[in-house]
């Protein structure tokens, strides 16, 4: 069962570390810290940016929160596991998040990261269409700003409303693997059309690279390519939890 922990806002990398190094895995399944690909206009690009998602939560999968509260005890300066009392024994109860909080958080979160929406404008620049984590929650928008790529929601979550922005994508903006699947708008090629004698143009695993369109100026390392299509994955590491991406090789500059 998920249970939520509130810690100072800065202070989630730290606590999850702690958490990690101080909990056996027999404990606990997963630990995470919610996080969002922001988008950012610069220089009339956009650029997407991995952001805290709900700053100040960490969320633990675990069905020993006795134990993990047992750690966080021992840390004076954060607070306990949210939602706890006392039982008739004076004995603590911990309480997990509601269905409907987990529920809303396995429709945004991939992998503990929600993507950016993917998002159509029509003729008169209204939006028409809206695949990915914002799809199904249009409703709750109280906030659009497509130029900004950015849209708010307000949700109910831990007890309290708040306001959760979505990064947003459209079809101007740099090409991303998962959107165009979704598009069906771009059919399968080879990972390289080159020959073997431009063999050392080719992305392999080991490889740095670069998207400067959409991610600036990070450094990627290559862990996979699949060697029959035009796609490669990576793995950044940001506020101490992993993320892993999917790019087109023909749309990443090689380093070296």
């Amino acid at each position: 069962m998920w249970y939520v922990i509130q810690v100072k806002s800065g202070d989630e990398q730290r606590l999850k570390l702690i958490i990690e190094n101080g909990l056996e895995d027999k404990y606990y399944r997963n630990c995470i810290i919610p996080l969002y690909e922001s988008v950012r206009r610069r220089k009339e690009k956009c650029l997407i940016m991995i952001r805290k998602l709900l700053p100040g939560y960490i969320l633990i999968d675990t069905d020993d929160p006795i134990e993990v509260n047992k750690v966080l005890k021992r840390i004076p300066e954060f607070t306990s596991i949210l939602g706890s009392k006392e039982d008739e024994e004076s004995e603590k109860v911990f309480i997990p998040i509601s269905k409907d909080d987990e529920e809303f958080l396995k429709s945004i979160l991939d992998n503990g990261i929600m993507r950016v929406s993917y998002v159509h404008l029509s003729k008169t620049n209204r939006i028409d269409k809206v695949f990915g984590p914002l799809e199904k929650y249009t409703g709750y928008i109280t906030k659009m700003e497509y130029r900004h790529r950015y849209a708010t929601i307000e949700a109910e979550i831990f007890g309290k409303k708040r306001k959760i922005d979505f990064g947003l994508w459209g079809d101007g903006d740099p090409r991303l693997p998962w959107i165009e699947e979704l598009k069906k708008s771009r059919k399968e090629s080879p990972l390289n059309n080159a020959d073997s004698s431009n063999n050392e143009n080719k992305i392999h695993i080991g490889d740095k690279i670069m998207y400067p369109e959409v991610y600036g100026d990070m450094v990627f390392t290559v862990d996979y390519v699949n060697q029959t299509s035009s796609k490669i994955r990576s793995t950044i590491k940001m506020f101490g939890c992993e993320r892993k991406i999917e790019l087109f090789a023909d749309d990443v500059q090689k380093i070296g």
